[in-house]
């Protein structure tokens, strides 16, 4: 038995139905109706970062950890 091809309006609800969760996943919210949280960005992470290597700013006697470069007392 072959099946019929939907209808006009059944595509038409089915494609504004992706449009709307590719949206909400693209934002990163929950689906309506959900009790639980979206991920949350850690703090920190818009922190200074040393001039030479451009790795997060760990400091040690006065000069990035890393690479070694001498920082300046007006940075970070």
């Amino acid at each position: 038995m072959k099946r019929k091809p939907p209808a006009g309006s059944a595509i038409a609800a089915r494609v504004s139905a992706l449009e709307e969760r590719v949206t909400r996943l693209e934002a990163r919210r929950p689906p309506p109706g959900d009790g639980r949280t979206t991920h949350e960005a850690r703090a920190g992470r818009d922190g200074a970062r040393c001039a030479g290597c451009g790795l997060p700013l760990r400091r040690r006697r006065g000069r990035c950890a890393e690479c070694g470069r001498p920082l300046d007392a007006d940075a970070g």
